[in-house]
Parts: structure tokens; C-alpha cells; sequence
């Protein structure tokens, strides 16, 4: 029978104060406090014969569950609140942005490079097949997007948090990061003028026009098909959200 590892209590309060350093509702002098509360309230139990363990389940317990803290401070700290959702909105509406353009430009030109040198004749069989792939294709980035934004802001959004504040903490530093933000949207406009400039060159008019309104459709259809899904999961996220707050 193996034995059951001893309870930790300066690593669970470390834990427990991280937990709540997660959310924008908590200055550093609102963690400091609620800290503070959280050991007298343990040793207090614990005077009265508890364990390390029990003291402070109980103490986490009566301080009160993380949904009505943040709810609480966050009526305190709103503006800190506001800030720090705006700031993560562009953030993610950057990436999101870079993200989509560079798949976007990437997929047309392997899509009509790839059309073209199998000899398909868009005039004759018309624009069903490329606005078929190029809206599977969009759904298909669209998904690979939400993957890699989910990935970054909620597997990593601690770390890359971290490492984006000591990169704005420095003139220098912060000087470096707006000239790499700006150059990427950027490199978009100028891969996306030099495709366009290739295939013009390589296939003429014609053929491009042809294939620009299978481009337009297709990115219509994706378009309804990607603000439904975007519309639905914002608001899950948001009756989720209430409902642990509510908790």
C-alpha cells in the first residue's frame, strides 16, 4: 500500500494565490491582503487542532471560491479589468489577423498554381470545384486558427504574458516589439502584392479573373460559415464565464 505524499501548505498557498493572479480583477495589494487573511485564518484552525491540510481547506473555503472574489474585486479594480481585456482583444485580433492572411494568400496561389498545371480549364467546367476546395480549404485554416490562438492565450498565456511585459518594460524593448507588430501585417500586404504580381505575369487576365470569382465566392460562403461559429463560441464562453462567477 503506497503512502500518501505529506501535504505541502506553503505550496498549496503559492498555488492558491496563483490561481487567483490569473485574473485581471486582483492587484498585487489584493493578493498580498488576501493572503494575509488566508494565514491567520490557518494557523487560527490550526490552533484549534486541525491539520496543515484541513486549516486550510477551510480557510480557502470561508475567504470565499475564486468566481466571487474576482467578482468582488473586480467591481474594485474595473478599469484594470477593462484594460486588460482590451489589451488581450487586439492581441488576439493581431494574430488572428496574421494568422488568416498568411493561410489565405498561401492557399489561392498553391490552389491555382496546382489547377493550373493539372491543365484545368476554368472557363469549361466552370468555378464549382474551386470554390469547393478554396471554402474547404478556408474552413480547414479557420480551424487550424482557433487551434494555434487557443494554444497560445490559454496553454501559454501565462508565459507569453510574461515575456511580453518585459519586453514593453524597457524603451528600448518596447521600441523593438512595435516595429515587429507592425512589420507583420505588413509582410502580408507585400507577400500577398507579389503573389498577385506573379500570377498577372505568369497566366494574365484572364485566367485570373476567372479564378478571382471563385476566390470571392468562396470566401463569402467561409465568411458565414466562420462569424456563425465565432458568434456561437463567444457567446458559450460567455454564459460559461457567468455561470462559474455564479458558482
Amino acid at each position: 500500500m503506497e503512502t500518501a505524499s505529506a501535504f505541502d501548505l506553503n505550496r498549496a498557498i503559492q498555488q492558491w494565490r496563483a490561481n487567483l493572479a490569473q485574473s485581471p480583477a486582483f492587484r498585487g495589494e489584493n493578493l498580498n491582503e488576501l493572503e494575509s487573511h488566508l494565514d491567520d485564518s490557518i494557523a487560527t484552525w490550526q490552533s484549534c487542532g486541525l491539520s496543515a491540510e484541513e486549516a486550510f481547506m477551510v480557510a480557502t473555503n470561508r475567504i470565499g471560491k475564486g468566481g466571487a472574489l474576482e467578482s468582488e474585486f473586480g467591481k474594485v479594480n474595473g478599469t484594470a479589468v477593462w484594460l486588460d481585456r482590451f489589451f488581450w482583444m487586439l492581441i488576439g485580433l493581431q494574430v488572428w489577423g496574421f494568422i488568416s492572411g498568411i493561410s489565405g494568400v498561401l492557399v489561392r496561389n498553391a490552389l491555382f498554381f496546382g489547377l493550373n498545371g493539372a491543365g484545368y480549364d476554368f472557363k469549361a467546367h466552370g468555378n464549382t470545384l474551386t470554390v469547393t476546395l478554396l471554402t474547404l480549404v478556408y474552413l480547414a485554416g479557420f480551424a487550424g486558427s482557433l487551434a494555434l490562438c487557443w494554444w497560445v492565450f490559454y496553454r501559454k498565456g501565462q508565459r507569453f504574458g510574461r515575456w511580453l511585459a518585459r519586453l514593453l518594460h524597457r524603451r528600448a524593448t518596447w521600441l523593438l516589439t512595435y516595429g515587429a507588430l507592425y512589420l507583420l501585417p505588413l509582410s502580408i500586404f507585400l507577400i500577398s502584392w507579389g503573389a498577385q504580381a506573379l500570377l498577372f505575369k505568369s497566366f494574365g487576365r484572364g485566367k485570373l479573373g476567372e479564378f478571382a470569382f471563385s476566390v470571392s465566392v468562396s470566401s463569402a460562403i467561409a465568411g458565414l460559415i466562420t462569424t456563425a461559429v465565432l458568434v456561437g463560441l463567444t457567446l458559450s464562453l460567455a454564459r460559461k464565464r457567468l455561470r462559474a462567477r455564479q458558482a
